[in-house]
C-alpha cells in the first residue's frame, strides 16, 4: 500500500473546508508556517506523524479526524500544527478523489452509527418520525463538499466517501443527530431526483386533528368577524397554534400564532393590526391545511412545516451584518437586524423591541444589546460562538459566550465573498418568480433578503405625493433593478442616506427583494458604497437633499392597483364576517370582478363572481370557500405582479 492511499481524506481536505472546522486566521498561520518550515512528515499505514522545527510531534492514528490528532504543543483543540501536519500531507500526497459526481447517500446507516453513536441514531429517528425538510447542494466545479441545509443547521461533508470529516454548525451536543440527518437527506434526494425533499418515517404527514382544529378557528373568524369577536376566539387561535407546535406542524403554528395576535391587537384597538395581513393569513392557515394533505411528502411537509421546532445553539459562526428595519406599531418600536452567513447564502435575523418608547431608528441605533450596539451590529462582522438558531431563521445570541463574540467593523467591499451575493439582476428576478407561493413554503423571516451588486446608478425619481424615492441601477448587463425607499416617521433619515449613499460609489445594495412589473424591487437594509456600510434606517435626519422628480411621470401599474383594490374588499369581508355580508358588498365584489378582468386578470374576475353567487345564495360553506379561492388567487398575483 502506497503512502498516497493511506489517507485520501486528508489528501481531499481543502483550504475552505480547514476554515469551516477552525478559522481563516489559524488556516493562515499554518500555511505560512508550513512554507517556511515544511515539517519532517512520515505516513505509514497506522499513523501520520509530523515533526516540525519548534520541537512539536503531532499525529494523527488511522482513522481518525484530523481535528482528533496528537499534538504535543498542548493545545486540546484544533491548532496550527494539526492543520499543518494536513497541509504537509496533502503537498505530498494530494489528489483528486471525488470529484462532483459523489454522494454522501453511499453510507449506510451502521456507518453512520459507528460514527455518531447510538444515542445520536436513536434522537435522529425520532426526528425523522416526526419527518423534516432539507434542502441538498451538489459540489460545483472542482469542489467535492456537499452541504445540507437541515431546519435547524447546516451540514457539510468535507471530504467524499468518508463521513469522519462532516461538520456541523449545531452545537456540539446537537451535531452527531444533524450528521445522520443529513445522510438521510442525501439518500432522499438521490432517490427523488430533486434536492430539495421532506423525509420522514411515517406513512402519513398531517395530524389531521390538529389541522382540522387550525382550520375551524380560522373558519370561524372568516365567518364571524373580528368586531364581534371574544376571548374565546383568542382562546381558540392559541390552543390551535399550540397544537400544531407540539405536533411539530411549525409553519402552521406560526400562521394561528400570527392570527391570534391580529385577533389580540383588534381587541385592545392596538395599531399593529392590520385587516389585509388577517385576511391573508386566514386564507394562509386554509391553504397550508389543504396542502398538508398532498400526496407530495415534500409538498406537505414544506405547507405544514414538519421540521424539528424549538432552537439550536450552533458552532463558532461568522455572521456578516446586512443591515437594518426599523419597525414602529402603536408605541412600540422594533428593529430587525439581517445577518449573512459568510459560508453559505443563509440569511438570520436578529429581532429586538422597545416598548413603550417612540424612538427613530436614529435614536434605536445607538441601543446596547450583547454587549454592542445596534448600529454596530448592523454593519460589521460578527464571530460568535453564543448564537442560537430557530428553524424560520431567527436567532438571537445566547447568555453563554458573550464574552466569545468578536465585532469587526465592515470595509466598502464587505459582501464581496459572500455567498449571498449576486451580479446578475435576471437570474435574481428568476429565482424570485420561480418560488412557492409564500402560504406553499417556508414561513423564514428573512424570505427573499439578499444582495445585489451595483453596476451603474441609471436613474433617481422623488414622488412627493407618496414620499417615495425610487433608485433605478443597473448590473454588468445592463439589466435593471429598482431601489425603492419610502418616508416613514421611524426612519425620518432614510431617503436622504439612499440618496447620498447611491452618489458615493455604490458597490452593492443589502434589502428585500420582490418582483413589480416584472423587474427586480429592492427595499434597502443596507449599501456599501466609499463611504462604507450605509444602514438607512439607522441614519440620522440632516435635512431632506434637493429632489427633483423626473420628466417622466412613472405610472401607476394598472395590475398592482387592481389587486391591491380587491384585496381591500375581500379584507373587508372577512372583517365584518362572511354572515353580514350586504347586497352592497356583493355589488362591489362584482365590480372588483370587472375592474380584474379589465386590467387581463380574467380568472381572478372569475373567481370573484363565485364568491359574489355564493354570498348571494347565502350559502356560508361555499361562500368560505370561494372567498379562500379568491384571496389566494390576489396572494400569488400580488406576489408575482
Amino acid at each position: 500500500m502506497n503512502a498516497e492511499s493511506i489517507r485520501p481524506d486528508v489528501a481531499a481536505l481543502t483550504d475552505e473546508a480547514l476554515v469551516l472546522v477552525t478559522n481563516r486566521g489559524l488556516v493562515k498561520r499554518a500555511v505560512r508556517m508550513v512554507e517556511e518550515n515544511p515539517p519532517d512528515l512520515s505516513a505509514s499505514i497506522e499513523r501520520i506523524v509530523a515533526r516540525f522545527a519548534d520541537g512539536v510531534v503531532t499525529e494523527l492514528p488511522a482513522s481518525l479526524p484530523f481535528t482528533d490528532a496528537s499534538c504535543s504543543c498542548g493545545a486540546s483543540s484544533a491548532c496550527r500544527h494539526r492543520l499543518g501536519l494536513v497541509l504537509a500531507y496533502r503537498a505530498r500526497f494530494g489528489t483528486d478523489v471525488g470529484g462532483p459526481e459523489w454522494t454522501p447517500g453511499e453510507f449506510d446507516d451502521t456507518l453512520v452509527e459507528s460514527h455518531v453513536g447510538a444515542a445520536a441514531m436513536r434522537r435522529a429517528r425520532r426526528i425523522r418520525g416526526e419527518g423534516y425538510q432539507a434542502t441538498v447542494h451538489r459540489p460545483e466545479g472542482t469542489d467535492s463538499i456537499v452541504r445540507v441545509e437541515l431546519p435547524h443547521c447546516t451540514v457539510r461533508f468535507l471530504t467524499p466517501h468518508d463521513v469522519g470529516h462532516t461538520h456541523s454548525s449545531a452545537s456540539e451536543h446537537a451535531a452527531p443527530e444533524s450528521i445522520a440527518l443529513a445522510v438521510w437527506a442525501v439518500r432522499a434526494a438521490d432517490e427523488s431526483g430533486s434536492d430539495e425533499v421532506f423525509v420522514s418515517g411515517a406513512a402519513l404527514i398531517q395530524d389531521s386533528a390538529n389541522s382540522a382544529l387550525a382550520k375551524v378557528v380560522a373558519r370561524t373568524i372568516l365567518v364571524d368577524g373580528l368586531p364581534g369577536a371574544s376571548g374565546v376566539q383568542h382562546a381558540s387561535a392559541v390552543r390551535a397554534a399550540r397544537s400544531a407546535e407540539a405536533s411539530s406542524t411549525v409553519w402552521l403554528a406560526d400562521a394561528c400564532r400570527d392570527l391570534a395576535d391580529q385577533v389580540e391587537a383588534y381587541a385592545a384597538r392596538n395599531a399593529r393590526h392590520n385587516r389585509i395581513w388577517v385576511a391573508s393569513l386566514i386564507a394562509e392557515v386554509y391553504a397550508r391545511v389543504q396542502l398538508g394533505g398532498a400526496t407530495d411528502s415534500a409538498l406537505a411537509g414544506m405547507a405544514l412545516g414538519t421540521e424539528t421546532a424549538g432552537e439550536t445553539p450552533l458552532r463558532r459562526s461568522r455572521l456578516v451584518g446586512l443591515g437594518a428595519r426599523v419597525t414602529a406599531t402603536g408605541d412600540a418600536v422594533s428593529v430587525d437586524v439581517y445577518f449573512s452567513e459568510i459560508d453559505t447564502n443563509a440569511v438570520y435575523l436578529m429581532r429586538h423591541q422597545w416598548p413603550g418608547e417612540l424612538l427613530t431608528g436614529h435614536a434605536v441605533a445607538g441601543r446596547r444589546v450583547a454587549g454592542t450596539t445596534i448600529g454596530a451590529l448592523a454593519s460589521s462582522t460578527i464571530v460568535t460562538e453564543s448564537a442560537v438558531r430557530r428553524a424560520n431563521r431567527s436567532i438571537r445570541l445566547g447568555r453563554r459566550g458573550i464574552g466569545k463574540t468578536s465585532i469587526l467593523p465592515l470595509g466598502t467591499d464587505a459582501w464581496a465573498d459572500s455567498p449571498a451575493l449576486s451580479s446578475d439582476y435576471d437570474d435574481v428576478r428568476r429565482q424570485l418568480t420561480e418560488r412557492r407561493p409564500s402560504f406553499a413554503r417556508n414561513r423564514l423571516v428573512t424570505d427573499g433578503v439578499g444582495i445585489v451588486s451595483v453596476d451603474a446608478v441609471v436613474d433617481t425619481d422623488y414622488s412627493p405625493a407618496g414620499q417615495t424615492l425610487t433608485v433605478v441601477v443597473a448590473d454588468g448587463k445592463g439589466s435593471q433593478a429598482q431601489i425603492v425607499v419610502e418616508h416613514r416617521a421611524e426612519a425620518p433619515g432614510a431617503i436622504d442616506a439612499v440618496l447620498h449613499a447611491m452618489s458615493s460609489g455604490p458597490r452593492a445594495v443589502a434589502g428585500r427583494m420582490s418582483v413589480r412589473s416584472g423587474q427586480v424591487c429592492i427595499t434597502p437594509y443596507s449599501i456599501a458604497c466609499d463611504l462604507g456600510v450605509v444602514v438607512p434606517d439607522l441614519a440620522p435626519r440632516v435635512g431632506m437633499s434637493s429632489l427633483i422628480r423626473s420628466a417622466g411621470e412613472v405610472s401607476q401599474d394598472r395590475v398592482v392597483d387592481a389587486v391591491a383594490g380587491c384585496l381591500s374588499t375581500l379584507a373587508d369581508l372577512s372583517h365584518r364576517g362572511l354572515r353580514f355580508v350586504s347586497e352592497a358588498d356583493v355589488v362591489a365584489i362584482r365590480g372588483r370582478a370587472d375592474r380584474s378582468r379589465s386590467v387581463g386578470m380574467k380568472s381572478t374576475g372569475l373567481s370573484l363572481d363565485r364568491l359574489a353567487d355564493a354570498l348571494t345564495g347565502h350559502d356560508l360553506e361555499a361562500s368560505a370557500d370561494a372567498w379562500v379561492r379568491a384571496v389566494l388567487r390576489l396572494v400569488v398575483a400580488d406576489e408575482f405582479a
